[in-house]
C-alpha cells in the first residue's frame, strides 16, 4: 500500500473513532506503550498531517481500536438511559453505573462507578452535547472494565 492510501485509511479510521490524539495516547499508555504522552500525541499528529508515514504498527492499533469500539457498541446497544427529573441520565452496564449530569453552557459531566468495589473511573473532560457524552461514557466504560479486570487479576496472583 502506498503512503497516500495509508494516510487515507488512517484518517478514515481515526475519524470513525472520534477520539483525540490525547485519548488515543491514554489508551496506548494503559496498554503498556513506553513512550511519553507527548511523544505519542506528537507522533499521531504528524501522521494525521501527513508529515510522516503511517507506521504499520499504528495501522494495526487504529484498526484494533475501531474493531474494539464496534464490539463495545454492540455490547452496549441495549443500554437503557434513564432520564431523571433534574435532567441527569443514568444507565446500568453490568456492575457499573454511568451518570451523565448537565452542566452550564450545555456541557455534560460523566461519572462511572463500579458498584461492587466503589471504584470511580477517572472523569473524562466535559462533553459538549448529550450524544457525545454517551459515546465518551461508553469509551470510558471500556477502560473502567479493563482496569477492574487488571485489578482482579493482580489480586488473584497476590
Amino acid at each position: 500500500m502506498d503512503t497516500i492510501d495509508d494516510l487515507n485509511y488512517f484518517t478514515t479510521e481515526y475519524n470513525e473513532l472520534g477520539l483525540t490524539p490525547v485519548e488515543i495516547a491514554s489508551r496506548l499508555k494503559t496498554w503498556g506503550d513506553h513512550r511519553t504522552y507527548d511523544a505519542i500525541v506528537r507522533s499521531l499528529q504528524r501522521m494525521l498531517s501527513g508529515d510522516t508515514a503511517v507506521s504499520g504498527e499504528m495501522r494495526v492499533i487504529i484498526s484494533m481500536l475501531t474493531y474494539l469500539q464496534h464490539l463495545d457498541d454492540a455490547q452496549n446497544s441495549g443500554l437503557l438511559w434513564v432520564q431523571h427529573s433534574h435532567g441527569s441520565y443514568t444507565a446500568l452496564a453490568g456492575d457499573f453505573t454511568i451518570s451523565l449530569s448537565a452542566q452550564t453552557k450545555g456541557r455534560w459531566h460523566i461519572s462511572i462507578i463500579h458498584q461492587p468495589s466503589g471504584y470511580s473511573h477517572p472523569w473524562p473532560s466535559w462533553q459538549n452535547d448529550l450524544e457525545a457524552a454517551k459515546r465518551k461514557a461508553l469509551f470510558c466504560l471500556s477502560d473502567a472494565r479493563r482496569h477492574i479486570f487488571e485489578w482482579q487479576r493482580r489480586e488473584r496472583s497476590a
